[in-house]
């Protein structure tokens, strides 16, 4: 059994710099050029070790262009400081994508009050510190639309109008506070002072 020993060459191209990129680029495209000029000059093909040779040229060109095309995608990410292909930077990003997600559930909510205060509150003050520590965790998008929904009474079309958002876009804020808010009732934790 015959065993051929596969020799790979390590080139160090120094540090990973645009310019160095820019340089493997022009290399790498050289090399798919003269690999181009070596499949034309072997068309057309009469036995079949030509054609295996042809194929094996064909599969280098191939893996060539995808390490071109990798080269070329770093030079521009470098060039621009963006990824390649994104429409917005991390600067532009809309709120929602902005937003650093946490658990309300994982942050108790306290309200402080004595005791004489609270006899004097009576239920309607209770239920508005019940609904403000129930609402807390929520985007002010699904804020939004929640009030105008349950407060105002409004359609999701109606709703959809006045925040220029599509109507399934209403229905999705709308699941996500609900499911939210259901979840932060379970977790008010009113703690009496006095």
């Amino acid at each position: 059994m015959n065993i051929q020993e596969n020799r790979v060459r390590v080139t160090d191209l120094g540090p990973a710099t645009l310019e160095t990129y820019e340089e493997t680029r022009r290399e790498l495209l050289r090399a798919a050029d003269r690999l181009t000029r070596r499949i034309r000059q072997m068309e057309p093909v009469r036995t079949m070790e030509e054609m295996n040779e042809l194929l094996e040229a064909d599969r280098e060109r191939k893996l060539l262009m995808e390490m071109i095309s990798s080269c070329s995608y770093i030079i521009e990410w470098l060039a621009t400081g963006r990824r390649p292909g994104n429409r917005r930077g991390i600067e532009r990003r809309a709120s929602y994508q902005r937003e650093i997600p946490t658990d309300p559930a994982r942050l108790p909510t306290a309200v402080w009050f004595d005791q004489e205060d609270e006899q004097e509150a009576g239920d309607a003050e209770m239920k508005h510190f019940r609904l403000e520590a129930a609402l807390r965790g929520l985007t002010a998008r699904e804020r939004d639309c929640y009030v105008l929904a349950h407060g105002q009474g409004c359609s999701f079309s109606e709703i959809a109008g006045m925040l220029h958002v599509s109507k399934s876009s209403v229905g999705t804020y709308m699941a996500r506070a609900q499911r939210k808010i259901s979840h932060n009732i379970g977790h008010v934790v009113i703690m009496r002072v006095g």
